[in-house]
Parts: C-alpha cells; structure tokens; sequence
C-alpha cells in the first residue's frame, strides 16, 4: 500500500488537481479529508468483536487514515484575477444539445462534470445497523444475497463500490452496485483488489462515475462526459484513460 498522504494530497490534491486554476479550468477543491490513522491492534480487536475478517490492504489502509474524501468540482465566477472559466462549460454546444437544451440545470451537469472519492469509514464496513440504514444490507437481499454480505467501501450518491463477505472474511475484489436513484439495479465484479481500486480512481482524477465507466466502458452514462471533457478540466495532464475504454 503507497504511502496514503503522499498519493492523495501531494499528488493528486497538490500537484493535479489544484494545478487546473493555472491551465485553463478554476475548480472549487477543499482538501482531502483523511483523519487519524487506526492502529493494527484496534483495527483486529473491532473487526474480532464483529466477526469478519479484513484483508490486508484494508488494514494498512485504515493504520494511515481513519477515511478518505475528496471531491472537486467547476468553480463559477471569476477567482485571483481569472476569468470565470466555467463559461467553456455553459456554452459548450455538445453539452446544450445533450444535456442543458433537454432539461437538465446547469447544476445538474456540473454535478456530472465534478469528482469525487469517498472510502468510508472503518464502522460503515462492519456495523450492520449502519448497513440498514445506508440501504446496503437491504440491496444485497434484492440481488439474492445474504443481508450483510455486501460491505461499502466507497460511497457514491447511485454507484458503490463493495467487497462481499465470504466465510467470515472480506474479499479483496471490488464490486459496484448500482440500484439507488433509479439507476438500474446490478453488481459488477470490477476484478479489482483495494489497491488497484484507488490506482483507477487517481488515473480518472475521481471523475464522477468513473468506476461505473471502468466497468460498462462507453455504455456508461458518464462515458461521453469523460472523454469530452476530462482534457478540458485537466488539460496541463497527459489522460491515461484506456482502463475506461479512452483512448
């Protein structure tokens, strides 16, 4: 597991994603929220008392933050003497024949077109009431599945990412479920360890939806909006997108 601070703040907060004020597109970015670190024996004591088993890429996780939460989004207005550079955005022809000239707010769009990572913490994994109350246990009981053997590691308001309990042990292979908000209720094996999950999410700059794009490539409703427009928003970085079917 890569030093956590390092690979959020330093790299993706600092040197990506704060650097789009300097190159073309302003984005509103409050810093990462990581919070204290757990240590190893608490971590097996909480997880003993609950009856499941973590994998080892979580545990080192959770020794360096507590959570994780990061989201950016297009800033409007002018910033440091710039320009107000969501106007691109609002005038964009693609995105008025698409979205903004069929009903959608441009608060709608602007939602699609933001970012955002949310590693939950250590006690939505392993509390069955705070199951209940997310609607994680209920949607694996829809999908056929024993209540509980779905556990949320990364929150998102229609897609989230899982890892299913097996024999009292939490896999390290990353599921999606989608089924809230009216998107089309599923479970998509990503194929991915814990690990590779947070590689995928740094290549995409938490672009909204963008495990979604992983799994269903350019049937996803995010597809388009990504390869349009992530040059757009980062356009100082060199895209490395063909894990979501971008070339």
């Amino acid at each position: 597991m890569k030093n956590i601070y390092d690979f959020i703040w330093e790299q993706l907060y600092f040197d990506e994603i704060c650097q789009s004020k300097n190159n073309g597109c302003t984005l509103l970015a409050p810093g990462p929220v990581l919070g204290k670190g757990i240590s190893a024996a608490e971590i097996l004591a909480v997880t003993q008392q609950n009856n499941i088993q973590f994998p080892d890429s979580l545990i080192e996780f959770y020794k360096q933050a507590s959570q994780l939460n990061l989201r950016w989004e297009i800033f409007e207005g002018e910033s440091g003497g710039r320009k107000d550079t969501s106007i691109q955005f609002k005038e964009n022809s693609w995105l008025k024949e698409n979205y903004l000239d069929k009903g959608y707010t441009w608060e709608a769009v602007k939602i699609l077109l933001s970012g955002n990572l949310n590693i939950s913490e250590l006690k939505n994994i392993i509390d069955l009431d705070d199951l209940k109350a997310t609607g994680m246990f209920q949607a694996a009981e829809k999908i056929g599945m024993k209540g509980g053997d779905l556990r949320p590691i990364d929150f998102n308001e229609y897609a989230v990412a899982c890892m299913k309990v097996e024999d009292g042990k939490l896999i390290d292979n990353i599921y999606l479920y989608t089924g809230f908000g009216g998107f089309p209720e599923a479970l998509h094996n990503m194929n991915v360890t814990f690990e590779q999950y947070l590689e995928l999410a740094y290549k995409a700059k938490c672009f909204n939806y963008w495990n979604l794009t992983y799994c269903l490539k350019e049937k996803s409703p995010s597809y388009e909006l990504m390869k349009r427009f992530f040059p757009v928003i980062f356009p100082h970085l060199e895209a490395d997108l063909a894990d979501f079917g971008i070339n």
